[in-house]
């Protein structure tokens, strides 16, 4: 009875197989083959039979909707190309199903006895050309993908089956085609035992040979030798463990070893987790572990097979590695012996081809969801603005990316092709590492991202999306025996090293495909001819101008325009910005220049830094050196200048900001040598995860500092700083760097429209202007010196300097001799005629024509050294490169948008309301802490918006009189760039503090628009309401934050007056000084840092309350509205795109004051009624000031109701305002 609502359960899922989810339908299936495993076995042929015709139905179905009729045969190959995808996936879903049946039938011994049951299954797909075998390899890899696992088992079975076939009278064009498929089997079973690689072959044919081994298939030949006419024995052995896991004797110890080589040098929590999961896991045997060899396994894992032969360790057909040997042309000058340039074999270069890596990557079907083939323009129209916004973020949707698409779509197509044409756009990053701490062990690798993928994938290192596609090399030490130790030569032939490399990296087969495209079968099905385009080439300045050949540090150091060096302080005026683009570089105008400069070098044999060289080179600081992307890809339009992009990293944070400090605290010694000691005991309170980290007790050291270090003394400066230095000093000093944090900001912004880049073209200009001030009137005034720190290093170099030109015992006499007198400290002058600060102005144009910062930033290409790095540790140290490793599947958790916040719903941590008050009597505190409380709630239930008395607020019945306390909240929000983030606010520690939205009608012209609190505890109650409206007596459980406010000091918060926000708290007897929050309300945590040059309240530190910890007040704090990209971008109101509540606030008060434009229109109509209202609005005026006299200056800041804040929050959310969010 229950095979039979089996078989109609399985005929309804059939029936369904056409209009259901092809994972739901294969999910139950699979399912009932462990459910129902015992009926199936009894009914396996028949239902097996049902499968199959199912199966037929769904392919014929499938090339019917293509070819309107229905064929008679169904080819494999015929229907993966021209089927309906749909009904293809149908198909493919039911033939995965067959194979789970079949898997079914082979765990019984009963039915595995009994081959004529798969026999006939088999027998039914031949005769019917289920699966038919006139297909190619690509149709046979997707038959073995679908039923790999029947195949691996019953792989004996299914020849036995074919060998049946054939034994009967069947057409001559199927028995063929069964001769072809058993071939063909075979190859793809020993890994194509036709290869051209010979080692490939013998791979294969050691393969076969141990599968016949462990099968049994020679037993079976020779017994089928000896009697021809007996039945072939069919015996399903499984390899052994030992041959399974090998070197691993049993799947226990396989999994430790997994888990201890395969995830990652640095254990994490989640490691851990995972070695718990693989020791509680019910196949783990201890037993297996304890006698297990693993230092001779280890030393198996360690063997390579290039050890004691002669095979290189990069020569692997699979990964794509060659070697390539780099020779160059060594100029000798006509002083030399020998003049005239020489032959050198400088290097083997070890690298991957370009145009084989791209078609990984667009075969690749992981990736291929995600890939953009077409680009974008991204527009913003908000309400509150006129018109649409451009949006510059993603490489592809900006402006560079949708003009090669024009221009490739402009172009004529290749003869005879109708494909559709996509730009594959390619990013370069280069920099040379050091691999270990101690030691001189290097590695320069370069990576290849694709600009088609989001940046926001492409820039995190867990998503591997980094290709490695060469590991340059740089001169030997041998070579200063070849050409001499002169430094001209050397620089010289580094640079021609470094471009003969990329000559081979740029070979013909990228140049025909950048020309002609390559043609590449995509996942979704649709064939494409796709054109490669270099857009950026992100690296440090030292390689910018081996990319660019130019001169390092010349008298034009940019190398992306000509101005002097001379004129790079007028960085951000008019001049300088029309200069950048009459000044362009040029790779025409360079080509005479440096062909007439080889001419003389390597014809004439001049020296490469003679004075007919440097006549022709030195005003413009070209170097003698062609440059391979101007010759292999300037035909076609490609310019290296503009493709050398800004870097924030190396031109900013670790350049003139750390330059800026260094000399601040160069005026600071000058001023007081105590100051220092003062600037390091300011500290800095923490905030979020790791945006602000602990600074050290010495910062002003710099000891083993990062970029990201220099970037939090960047955000945190203005409080440090402020108040060391007289007036007018001071001003200076903090309005400098208060420009600097703020255009550190907009330059890391990840989204930025017209608007926003127009703000920074301003402040760009101001900080020029500010660094110009700060040299004239500042470091004027200061006699500043060398740090001790400097002077050590200067030390260090110079006697690392003069050892390397002696040698023996004299070599270290002339070292300390030289190290003799360089203790004194050097006067030092303050010096922004450099690069890094002239590049400062390219940032605005560059955002607009590739986007966003952190799309080319050169953070991604370091963060991709930590894998080099840390694989290193763990190889046999004698090769500094690391073979490229395949792409790992990242999956990321999302939480719904919709969660505001998260509070915990324990209730373990129980507080009686009223012994809690006792507890705390005389606190100010708690004064009305119960009435607020109670208020606070009621206006949270019915929402009322008429004033509440205290007969109201007894309809709210606090449940034991107990609220619950919670340690941190969780607080979501969505980002100024539309992306989710979490900040957790803890009472107990400095991430304490809260934002929220100021009422709309306390917020005045240039008046603060957001309100300030400190968290003191986080709680929970559950309220019983008996008020009008009241459905019964369930109690409703509502959290609340018990807050101590902040109030400012400043009526005006203006970007114009370059200073930060500053609050205070109020008494703490005041009313409003303590209040309860909706955690609703909470827009997310802030960064609140005390102002240090006003010291504490209480000296003693002894306070007043113990409820709200007021022995650590101060007298004064800041806002940092620095402290990450998304809070300042809540300080430019109503600009940033994910910041929903500022569009409808901006709307509205653009609304009321277009109202006020049309009312001052009509009223100038009517003199005389012009004249009357006036009168009467005089009139109201005085009543209203004298109304605004009467009402206490806190009840305007706290608005403890919340009521306004209600009204504006429930309009936001009611809004018809969309927003994409994405993982």
């Amino acid at each position: 009875m229950r095979s039979l609502i089996l078989m109609e359960a399985v005929a309804d899922l059939l029936k369904l197989s056409d209009e259901t989810d092809l994972d739901i339908l294969n999910h139950s299936m699979e399912a009932m083959v462990d459910w129902f495993k015992t009926e199936l076995l009894s009914v396996a042929s028949q239902l097996t039979a049902r499968l199959c015709e199912s199966y037929l139905c769904l392919a014929r179905e499938g090339l019917a909707q293509q070819n309107e009729t229905i064929p008679d045969s169904i080819d494999v190959e015929s229907l993966v190309t021209n089927g309906d995808d749909d009904k293809v996936y149908g198909a493919m879903g039911v033939a995965k199903t067959i194979g789970t049946v079949v898997s079914c039938i082979e765990s019984s011994p009963e039915i595995l006895s009994q081959v004529t049951g798969a026999g006939a299954f088999f027998q039914y797909q031949l005769r019917n050309q289920i699966l038919h075998f006139k297909f190619n390899a690509r149709a046979l890899a997707s038959l073995v993908t679908v039923a790999c696992h029947a195949l691996s088992n019953r792989f004996i079975v299914i020849l036995g089956a074919s060998v049946k076939v054939l034994e009967e009278d069947q057409e001559e064009d199927l028995r063929s085609a069964i001769d072809e498929a058993i071939a063909r089997l075979l190859i793809v079973y020993c890994f194509r035992a036709k290869s051209d690689a010979p080692k490939r072959r013998i791979s294969s044919c050691n393969l076969f040979a141990v599968f016949c081994e462990e099968s049994d298939l020679h037993r079976m030949i020779q017994k089928s030798s000896h009697s021809p006419t007996e039945e072939p024995c069919v015996l399903a052995a499984s390899s052994s463990d030992s041959q399974r896991y090998h070197p691993y004797p049993n799947r226990s110890s396989f999994q430790l070893g997994d888990w201890y080589w395969n995830q990652g040098v640095q254990k994490s929590q989640g490691d851990f987790t995972t070695l718990l999961d693989i020791l509680s896991d019910e196949t783990f045997k201890t037993a297996d572990v304890t006698s297990t060899q693993w230092k001779k396994i280890n030393c198996q894992l360690g063997a390579n097979e290039y050890d004691d032969k002669d095979v290189d360790e990069w020569e692997d057909e699979d990964a794509g590695w060659k070697k390539s040997s780099i020779s160059i042309d060594v100029p000798f000058s006509r002083t030399s012996d020998t003049p005239g340039p020489q032959s050198y074999q400088a290097a083997n270069l070890y690298h991957r081809s370009l145009v084989p890596v791209i078609r990984e990557k667009l075969t690749n079907a992981r990736d291929n969801k995600l890939f953009h083939y077409e680009p974008y323009q991204l527009c913003w129209n908000p309400p509150h603005l006129d018109g649409e916004v451009p949006i510059y973020g993603d490489m592809y949707t900006s402006p560079a990316f949708l003009e090669a698409h024009t221009q490739l779509q402009d172009l004529p197509g290749e003869p005879g092709c109708d494909l559709p044409r996509v730009v594959v756009g390619l990013m370069f990053w280069s920099d040379a590492t050091q691999l270990t701490t101690f030691g001189n062990a290097k590695l320069w690798p370069t990576y290849m991202y694709f600009a088609n993928e989001s940046k926001y994938r492409r820039c995190k290192p867990s998503c591997n999306l980094s290709n490695h596609v060469a590991y340059f090399e740089t001169l030997p030490e041998s070579f200063k025996d070849f050409a001499g130790r002169t430094s001209e030569g050397a620089t010289h032939c580094r640079r021609e090293l470094f471009q003969e490399q990329w000559n081979v990296l740029l070979d013909d087969e990228f140049v025909e495909a950048y020309t002609h495209g390559i043609v590449i079968h995509c996942c979704d099905g649709i064939t494409r001819r796709f054109y490669p385009r270099v857009f950026t080439y992100s690296a440090d300045y030292p390689e910018k101008v081996l990319i660019a050949t130019v001169r390092n540090l010349g008298g034009c150091p940019c190398p992306r325009c000509l101005i002097p060096k001379g004129r790079i302080q007028n960085m951000g005026r008019p001049q300088d910005r029309k200069q950048r683009e009459t000044l362009e570089r040029s790779a025409q105008s360079r080509e005479n220049m440096v062909s007439t400069a080889r001419k003389l070098i390597y014809e004439k044999n001049y020296a490469v830094g003679s004075a007919p060289v440097e006549n022709i080179l030195k005003a413009q600081s070209w170097v003698p050196t062609l440059n391979a992307f101007i010759d292999r890809l300037g035909a076609m339009g490609f310019n290296i200048f503009h493709a050398l992009v800004v870097d924030l990293l190396h031109e900013f944070e670790i350049g003139v900001w750390k330059m800026l400090f260094t000399h601040l605290l160069r005026i600071l010694s000058a001023q007081d040598k105590g100051l220092i000691d003062r600037l390091d005991k300011r500290k800095i309170p923490t905030f979020g995860a790791a945006t602000i980290r602990k600074f050290s007790a010495n910062a002003s050291e710099m000891t083993c500092m990062a970029a990201r270090n220099f970037e939090d003394l960047l955000q945190c400066s203005i409080p440090v700083f402020d108040g060391l230095l007289p007036e007018p000093h001071n001003r200076i000093v903090l309005e400098l760097l208060f420009t600097m944090a703020h255009w550190h900001g907009l330059a890391k912004l990840r989204m930025h429209s017209d608007l926003t880049l127009e703000i920074m073209d301003e402040v760009t200009s101001t900080l020029g202007r500010q660094f110009r001030e700060f040299k004239n009137t500042v470091c004027t005034a200061y006699q500043t010196r060398e740090l001790p720190r400097e002077v050590g290093a200067r030390a260090r170099r110079l006697v690392k300097k003069a050892g390397k030109e002696t040698t023996g015992h004299k070599g270290k006499g002339s070292s300390s001799i030289a190290a003799q007198g360089q203790n004194v400290q050097r006067t030092k002058v303050f010096n922004f005629q450099t690069y890094k600060f002239h590049a400062l102005g390219d940032y605005v144009s560059t955002i607009r024509r590739y986007g966003t910062s952190d799309s080319y930033s050169t953070e991604p290409g370091e963060l991709e050294h930590r894998s080099p790095k840390a694989r290193y540790c763990r190889t046999d140290r004698r090769s500094d490169r690391i073979i490229h490793r395949p792409h790992v599947e990242i999956s990321e958790l999302a939480t719904r948008p919709e969660a505001h916040h998260h509070i915990g719903l324990t209730q373990k941590y129980p507080t009686h309301i009223g012994s809690y008050l006792r507890s705390l009597q005389g606190d100010s505190a708690i004064i009305n802490f119960f009435p607020k409380l109670k208020s606070h709630l009621l206006c949270r239930v019915n929402m009322s918006k008429d004033s509440i008395n205290e007969h109201d607020t007894n309809t709210i019945i606090i449940k034991d009189d107990r609220m619950y306390r919670h340690n941190i909240a969780r607080i979501n929000y969505t980002t100024y760039d539309v992306r989710r983030a979490q900040d957790v606010i803890n009472p107990r520690t400095p991430h304490c503090n809260v934002m929220v939205l100021r009422p709309y009608t306390d917020v005045q012209d240039e008046g603060h628009r957001y309100m300030y609190a400190k968290v003191i505890g986080i709680y929970h109650v559950n309220v019983i309401f008996i008020g009008n409206g009241m459905i019964d007596y369930t109690p409703l459980r509502m959290e609340f934050l018990w807050v101590r406010w902040y109030e400012p000091i400043d009526q005006h918060s203006t970007w114009e007056t370059s200073t930060l926000d500053r609050l205070t708290f109020p008494p703490l007897a005041h009313e409003n000084s303590f209040d309860f929050l909706d955690p609703a309300d909470v827009l997310r945590g802030c960064h609140i840092i005390p102002r240090f040059s006003r010291h504490k309240k209480h000296v003693d530190g002894l306070g007043v309350s113990a409820s709200a910890g007021d022995k650590d007040d101060w007298n004064e704090y800041f806002v940092n509205r620095f402290v990450d990209r998304d809070m300042l971008m809540r300080f430019h109101f109503g600009l940033g795109v994910g910041h929903v509540y500022s569009h409808h606030r901006n709307a509205q008060a653009m609304h009321q004051r277009d109202d006020s434009a049309v009312q001052c229109r009509v009223e100038e109509s009517d003199e005389e009624d012009c004249q009357s209202r006036d009168e009467n609005e005089s009139m109201q005026d005085d009543e209203d000031d004298d109304d605004v006299q009467m009402m206490d200056p806190a009840e305007q800041w706290y608005g403890s109701s919340q009521e306004s804040l209600v009204e504006q929050f429930e309009a936001m959310y009611e809004s018809e305002l969309e927003l994409d969010y994405e993982n």
